[in-house]
């Protein structure tokens, strides 16, 4: 009797107990840290031990269904109770409570079944008493309490994601801010219902200035032309303007310079302008707690500027000629430099492979135009822009709008009327008619959205508005003539463009004195 008495005692002292030890954070609060579970399962072998502590499986974020993070020590330690690495049979698995686990039945019921197929045991710091208690998963009313457990802590994380997206939904809906507060706003809170809530939304005194200028100087002006968001970075970054600080693992981390992808990224934030994303689509906040840094003007102006692709053809400082940006070599399709002969004659060349090169005197005279000669000749761009009625096209009189506006304009002025009786109507003293109405308003916010998608296409602005004069009456000629080369630029890349007047690209020469329009070649889309 001594003698297994002794065999048992020794078995007991060679058991070895691994940690599984996960920590879940929150925005401004961690869970009981993995140190803190470390602590009381070590406190926990006093009772249950002696133990002898193999080496712990360690992970931090959720264990929930909607977790997005891989849990690596989660799957090696699912490898290992596979494969039998996680050691002999009658070896502890210990968790501070079945949460740390698993929150989906279906992970922690296949923990459970091969924990009972590899003959270990299960120890919960935080359940049975101060102390905790072992399981043996090979013990009917053992293993039915601890998938029971799991299922409690899955139905708890269900729940709570529910309650999460309802607000997170309706906050949107509303056009209440929700989630990380963006960098140039502030927002003031109260406590509602026990809980602290936005009221409101506002441009911060510091920072609010600084994302007006970023839209403004992307945006351009009369004076100014657009900046690339490069050289706003480069600037941001010179006069010490940072990305917030931030608290990682409760350590203070500094904020960066700020790159022109963070600046990229915020000019196409509608937040910015009072706009919220509904459905796919942009609509106006009507909460009475948020105010815009920007106006939707420059907001949509400046979505224009970076839906145009020749933007970059009209920014830069070093640029000496007009249509260089714009040309190319119809043989390679590389771009066209300016290079002059031995005899200081310069001429259009391809960059790319030298295919193609042309007199560029006689290929500005041709598009362009020449105005200085005996005899002012219109070239394509200045005939375009001599046209009479071209200036007035492009500041058309916002009442002056075509039938199918009208229909859309009327359409949604209705439309815009039964959902501000609906908004207006008392509250449905039904559940049934509460969600109808609801639904109904969803509905109607969908099809608004939609007919102001459309009315924006059809009402767009020439892009040439961003760059010509604002004068209905000025002289365009007049102005091209006075214009520096930036700008010059800036309306060629525009008006020789495939959907518009036509690329122009430069062929290789056939003969010793090919005609220059014989070498110009005009590409339009189909």
């Amino acid at each position: 009797m001594a003698t297994a008495t002794v065999q048992i005692a020794t078995e007991v002292a060679t058991r070895t107990a691994r940690e599984y030890l996960r920590v879940s954070k929150g925005r401004g609060r961690t869970a009981r840290s993995i140190t803190d579970q470390h602590t009381q399962n070590l406190a926990a072998e006093a009772e249950h031990g002696p133990w002898t502590w193999g080496e712990p499986y360690k992970d931090t974020g959720s264990a929930s269904k909607y977790a997005t993070r891989a849990r690596g020590d989660f799957d090696k330690l699912m490898a290992d109770l596979t494969s039998g690495a996680f050691g002999e049979p009658g070896d502890v698995l210990v968790l501070w409570e079945i949460s740390r686990l698993a929150r989906e039945t279906g992970k922690g019921v296949a923990i459970i079944d091969l924990c009972e197929a590899g003959g270990y045991l299960i120890h919960l710091t935080s359940q049975g008493g101060d102390l905790g208690r072992t399981y043996d998963p090979r013990n009917w009313s053992d293993r039915a309490e601890l998938i029971s457990g799991i299922n409690d802590a899955e139905k708890e994380a269900r729940k709570l994601s529910a309650r999460t997206l309802r607000g997170v939904n309706s906050a949107a809906k509303e056009g209440r801010p929700h989630g990380r507060i963006p960098f140039g706003y502030a927002r003031d809170y109260e406590v509602i219902d026990g809980r602290p809530r936005c009221v409101r939304q506002y441009p911060d005194p510091e920072t609010g200035s600084l994302i007006r200028e970023l839209f403004e100087r992307a945006a351009g002006s009369d004076d100014n032309l657009p900046e690339p968001v490069y050289a706003i970075a480069q600037d941001w970054k010179t006069r010490g303007i940072r990305t917030p600080d931030r608290t990682v693992d409760g350590k203070l981390v500094p904020g960066k310079p700020f790159h022109d992808g963070n600046l990229r990224e915020m000019l196409t934030k509608a937040v910015y302008a009072g706009l919220r994303e509904h459905n796919g689509t942009r609509v106006p906040v009507q909460w009475e707690g948020y105010e815009p840094i920007v106006s939707r003007e420059l907001f949509d102006r400046v979505q224009r500027l970076f839906a145009n692709p020749t933007r970059r053809t009209y920014l830069g400082t070093g640029v000496q000629h007009v249509l260089t940006s714009t040309l190319r070599c119809d043989a390679c399709g590389g771009p066209i430099t300016v290079r002059c002969r031995k005899d200081g004659a310069p001429g259009y060349e391809c960059a790319k492979k030298g295919c193609a090169r042309v007199d560029k005197a006689e290929v500005d005279r041709i598009v362009i135009g020449d105005l200085e000669a005996g005899e002012p000749q219109l070239g394509v761009i200045l005939a375009y822009l001599s046209a009479p009625h071209r200036h007035a096209r492009l500041r058309r009189p916002a009442a002056d709008f075509t039938a199918e506006e009208a229909t859309v304009r009327t359409e949604l002025a209705g439309l815009r009327g039964e959902l501000e009786e609906l908004e207006a109507a008392p509250r449905p003293k039904t559940a049934r008619a509460r969600l109808q109405r609801t639904a109904d308003m969803e509905e109607l916010e969908t099809d608004i959205a939609a007919l102001e998608t459309k009315l924006g296409k059809l009402t767009a602005p020439d892009p040439l508005t961003d760059i010509l004069p604002s004068d209905p009456g000025a002289d365009l000629i007049a102005w091209w003539m006075a214009a520096d080369v930036h700008r010059q630029r800036a309306v060629a890349a525009l008006l020789l463009s495939p959907v518009l007047l036509g690329q122009v690209r430069i062929t290789p020469s056939q003969g010793w004195r090919d005609p220059v329009t014989d070498r110009l070649k005009w590409e339009t889309a189909a």
